[in-house]
């Protein structure tokens, strides 16, 4: 009995463990492809700023230069520090701050001088291609930098550097934990194998793994140095080592971009934080072998009896049913296998699909505009259109899905603060009305904002991530768009208060006047796939419901008891923004 117990617990403790690092390759492949694939966007984004007709030009300093460089900022939204612009003498000429970016001593400034640093000597040699500088310290701020020559299309002359300063901390947390060490965290390396990421100690920021300063504070540890050795040469794998502070499982990933690698990553999880779910299998276990134990026992007894009187019958049907029993467990757990199979490869072809997408959009729709804002051929207008249109749905299709891709993956990040509500939904109604009116729809559908709170609205305060809020709120206009597009209407969005308990919450719904909620899909309106009599993929109310419930609110929809049309709302709690 003893025995059997200490193999039972022995084989739960190996399976949790193989079933933490098959999760956490995923996580870890997903994260390299996710940050290979944004890299690559801004790439795209400096080579077509190099090859812009301005820069060609020698406009290094113009608005309109700034304007162009704003306009991809926003667009491309990553966590950047600067765009900036060198002449032919290395010379600052222009330093325009990303969205994101935090006003401090380390960004780069117009009439700055950098001949002498060594990213921009080694740019200098490049003939065309992007260049890497895996990091640079300044008053505790790790950098990055990629640059790109700006060379004369048609002399090949070199007329100066477009570049792109990134925060390491910043970007990399984006796509993982940087700052809590008893959860899973990211350690991020440059190609040299300096550590330009680690939470908890910023001391080891800068240094090279191999370094000796790094070797002390891992102890040397065999296993961890072999795994690192095989990440810097580009190859995946996992381990599990203690070098004296708890025991820890690590994945890893080499990020490649543009087929060339730039950085890699590794996922750690401290083993310790697995220990509750150990614990609780092992006691599920402990149970299920003490009433086998009693089971075996008592059916021990039972079979001694009929054995007596039942001997040879007793024997062929026993051994009928256990062939029979056989069988069909053979075949379940073949039929399960295959399964589990075929889950992960669509999960897998459905992440890489989209990120292989993804990258060649940006171009897609940058190139457009060039096109567009240089044609005179008012006929090739009417393809442009099509062409940038139907590219923006791509992009917005291949969001969908990476945002699907983190939820299933339990990888969602969301950056909370506290958001008037009332200021943002007066915002976004008047950015549909702007719509509205290009779209000459202005006689069809008519929208209108009811705020019923008492007192000033703008005193609403929610705790939400601003920019997950704005998708929600879009979705749920853009469906009510749709929905009028045959009979026109109105279109309402109210803002109510109601009391649960000793909570005040915000309630939010957009109400229209179309065709309403067919019953046969109310039940799995808010399911993956679901979908109506209009084109759309069906992912959109699903990601709408995880997005709320992961900011602690409610998602509803219902048919407008006051007559035509559908309500759809939901509600977050209000906190004391004052």
């Amino acid at each position: 009995m003893v025995f059997i117990q200490n193999f039972t617990e022995s084989t739960v403790r190996r399976n949790i463990y193989e079933q933490q690092i098959e999760r956490q390759e995923e996580v870890t492949t997903s994260i390299s492809q996710s940050i290979s694939s944004d890299l690559g966007i801004l790439v795209s984004v400096l080579d077509g700023l190099a090859n812009s007709d301005l820069l060609q030009n020698g406009d290094f300093a113009s608005d309109k230069t700034t304007n162009l460089i704003n306009d991809k900022l926003q667009r491309y939204g990553a966590e950047i520090d600067n765009i900036f612009l060198l002449d032919r003498n290395n010379i600052v000429t222009l330093a325009i701050p990303g969205p994101n970016s935090t006003t401090d001593d380390t960004n780069l400034r117009a009439g700055d001088d950098l001949s002498q640093r060594q990213w921009v000597k080694d740019t200098r040699t490049k003939t065309g291609a992007p260049y890497f500088f895996g990091g640079f310290e300044r008053q505790g701020v790790y950098k990055l930098f990629i640059t790109f020559p700006i060379l004369n299309r048609e002399t090949n002359e070199k007329l100066g550097i477009v570049g792109a300063s990134i925060s390491a901390g910043s970007f990399f947390s984006t796509y993982g934990n940087l700052e809590n060490l008893d959860e899973q965290f990211l350690v991020v390396y440059d190609k040299k194998g300096n550590i330009i990421t680690n939470p908890g100690n910023a001391g080891l920021l800068g240094q090279n793994f191999f370094g000796e300063f790094v070797q002390d504070f891992v102890d040397r540890n065999k296993v961890l140095n072999n795994l690192t050795r095989n990440l810097l040469q580009g190859h995946s794998g996992f381990g599990i080592y203690d070098y004296g502070r708890g025991e820890r499982i690590t994945t890893q990933e080499p990020i490649s971009v543009n087929g060339h690698l730039q950085f890699f990553v590794q996922a750690v999880t401290p083993t310790i934080s697995l220990y509750s779910d150990l614990e609780n299998s092992l006691f599920v276990e402990r149970v299920k072998l003490f009433s086998l134990f009693a089971a075996t026992l008592a059916g021990v007894v039972v079979l001694m009896i009929f054995l007596i009187k039942w001997n040879n019958s007793l024997k062929k049907e026993v051994t009928r049913r256990t062939k029979e029993l056989h069988d069909s467990n053979t075949q379940l757990i073949e039929a399960n296998d295959q399964l589990e199979r075929n889950n992960k490869l669509q999960k897998e072809f459905i992440n890489i699909a989209a990120h292989e997408l993804r990258t060649p959009i940006q171009p897609i729709l940058g190139l457009s505009e060039i096109v567009a804002k240089e044609n005179k051929d008012k006929e090739l207008d009417k393809y442009l259109e099509v062409i940038f249109r139907n590219a923006k749905r791509l992009r917005k299709l291949t969001e969908n899905i990476l945002d699907v891709t983190r939820i299933e993956s339990k990888m969602l990040k969301l950056n909370k603060e506290p958001v008037r509500i009332h200021n943002l939904l007066l915002s976004m109604v008047k950015d549909y009305e702007t719509e509205i009116i290009k779209e000459n729809r202005i006689n069809q559908v008519k929208l209108l904002y009811h705020p019923h709170i008492t007192g000033n609205p703008a005193n609403v305060v929610v705790q939400a991530d601003i920019s997950r809020l704005t998708q929600i709120i879009s979705n749920l206009l853009n469906n009510a768009l749709k929905f009028s597009r045959k009979d026109g209407g109105v279109i309402e969005v109210t803002l109510n208060e109601h009391i649960e308990g000793n909570s005040k919450f915000a309630s939010i719904n957009v109400i229209d006047h179309g065709e309403g909620i067919d019953p046969k899909i109310q039940a799995n309106l808010f399911t993956m796939f679901s979908t109506n009599s209009y084109d759309g993929t069906g992912l959109g109310l699903y990601l709408c419901k995880n997005l709320i419930e992961a900011q602690g609110g409610r998602i509803w929809a219902r048919n407008n008891p006051g007559g035509k049309g559908a309500v759809f709302g939901f509600d977050l709690r209000i906190i004391d923004g004052k």
